[in-house]
């Protein structure tokens, strides 16, 4: 018996939002992917991550949208453990965010309608593809406050899980 897949999608921004990464970003810059892959154990999980995903997975199809490279984004989610049924990276389309390239195919790979999908991300490039898309933006600041756009949520996953439930109730 197939299971029908819930029709909401949460798409995550991968670093600083998902993971925590801001240890590997000169290693990035310099495009020294040997050590990046080497420094893996230098990111973290915000608080609760796993868990969040967990609960989330039951109201929602889930998957990340990065400007990063697919190598290294697959590599970081294996090494924490995250298992996402789509990826959607730098080389998978000709245009990053802000564009909303990116996200509208995610939204496709999930047979999602933008209008019922949710973009979580740090930075104002994401919130600007998010509604370029026509996908409702979420903001974190796991390490602080910025000024993205929106007000940013900046204490812990139950927090984002309790907007995305109240967006999906309206």
């Amino acid at each position: 018996m197939n299971k029908e897949l819930p029709n909401w999608a949460v798409l995550f921004d991968l670093d600083e939002t998902l993971v925590l990464t801001s240890a590997l970003e000169s290693l990035r810059k310099a495009r020294r992917w040997k050590d990046v892959y080497s420094a893996f154990d230098q990111t973290r999980l915000p608080r609760g991550t796993r868990s969040f995903l967990e609960k989330l997975a039951e109201r929602a199809q889930i998957g990340v949208v990065t400007k990063a490279p697919r190598s290294y984004a697959e590599k970081l989610l294996v090494h924490h453990t995250i298992q996402m049924p789509v990826i959607v990276a730098y080389h998978d389309v000709k245009r990053v965010k802000p564009d909303p390239e990116a996200l509208l195919l995610a939204s496709k790979r999930l047979r999602v309608e933008p209008a019922r999908c949710i973009y979580v991300g740090d930075d104002g490039n994401d919130v600007q593809a998010a509604r370029s898309a026509g996908f409702a933006p979420i903001g974190v600041c796991w390490g602080g406050t910025l000024d993205i756009g929106i007000e940013p949520i900046c204490k812990s996953w139950d927090d984002v899980y309790d907007e995305i439930i109240g967006l999906i109730a309206e």
